[in-house]
Parts: structure tokens; C-alpha cells; sequence
């Protein structure tokens, strides 16, 4: 558990397609079942409030468990986004590490008081969220601050539930 910003839950990779990233998950690293959400429908804000485009910044989105970790494969869309400044800067693989958030607005102040600063935040139908970006010589990834509000709780649990004890079939899940 993080002091700041809540537990560290969530692993965030960036893929090119969603189907070989599941493959390699579920058939190599035997991880799984994936289910993949829904259209993301975001506001989002780009470097403290700027608004960018709502539904061309994420592709595809799925979601897997390892025991307590959430594994979350990102293919990113076009539009301009922490995502493409990540893979422009050459990054491949893991994006960021999410926290679930009890206290939001506090944690992202303490972020913020922290030395990180956003990259990107935003909402969607569901919760909020804020990418908190390192400074350029730190040696970790950009921090996902979650609010965990009762909906996201209810997702999460089910991909959750779904891993446990998993036999391999029926790998790829829709939410």
C-alpha cells in the first residue's frame, strides 16, 4: 500500500492489437481469462485542462488478474496522448502502475506535492482518473491514480472472481 496514493492494483500495458497481447498472456504466461470493455467514452483533459478528443485517444481496452495485480492491455488510438508521448519516447510494454484511490482529490494533491505532475486526466461514465507523470530522471513508471467508486469495485471484482481458479477456457470475456 502505497502512504500517498492508495494500493498499487493495476499494471498498464501498451500493445499494437489486442489479440496477440491476449494470446501471449492467456497461452504463455497462462493469465486470464481478458475481458474486453466496452468503447471507452472519456473526457479527458491533457496537461491540467486542456481538452482532448474523447474517443480516439484509447482503442481497445482489456482486463485480466495475476492473483492481487490487474493486468490492463491498452492499444492506443490516434489521437495525441500519454500513450503515443510514451511509445514516441520509445517505451514499449509497461505504461503505468494503478492505484486505487479511497480519497481522490487528496491523493492527487499529494501526487502533485509529491514532485509528479499530469500528464492526463479525466472521467468517464464511471470514475475519474489522473496519469501522474515522474520527473524525466526517475526511475518509475507514471502513477494511475483510480477513484475507487462502488461501479469500479463491482469490475474489478468480477475479473478478479474470473481468474481464480481459471482452466484456460473460454480466454477471451467480453464486460
Amino acid at each position: 500500500m502505497s502512504r500517498l496514493y492508495g494500493g498499487a492494483m493495476q499494471a498498464g500495458y501498451l500493445v499494437e492489437a489486442l489479440e496477440p497481447a491476449i494470446a501471449f498472456w492467456t497461452g504463455t504466461l497462462g493469465i486470464g481469462p481478458f475481458f474486453i470493455m466496452p468503447p471507452p467514452q472519456f473526457v479527458w483533459l491533457r496537461n491540467g485542462g486542456e481538452d482532448a478528443d474523447r474517443t480516439d485517444i484509447i482503442s481497445q481496452v482489456a482486463l485480466a488478474h495475476s492473483g492481487a495485480i490487474q493486468i490492463e492491455l491498452i492499444v492506443p488510438g490516434p489521437a495525441p496522448s500519454t500513450y503515443r508521448d510514451f511509445l514516441a519516447a520509445g517505451g514499449r510494454g509497461l505504461h503505468h502502475v494503478g492505484m486505487a484511490s479511497e480519497d481522490f482529490d487528496a491523493q492527487r494533491e499529494a501526487a502533485l506535492a509529491a514532485g509528479l505532475t499530469i500528464a492526463t486526466e479525466g472521467a468517464s461514465q464511471r470514475t475519474r482518473f489522473a496519469y501522474l507523470q515522474p520527473p524525466p530522471d526517475a526511475p518509475g513508471p507514471i502513477v494511475e491514480l483510480i477513484d475507487m467508486v462502488p461501479v469500479m469495485r463491482e469490475i474489478f471484482e468480477r475479473v478478479r472472481s474470473a481468474s481464480i481458479d481459471w482452466d484456460g477456457s473460454d480466454p477471451v470475456r467480453h464486460l
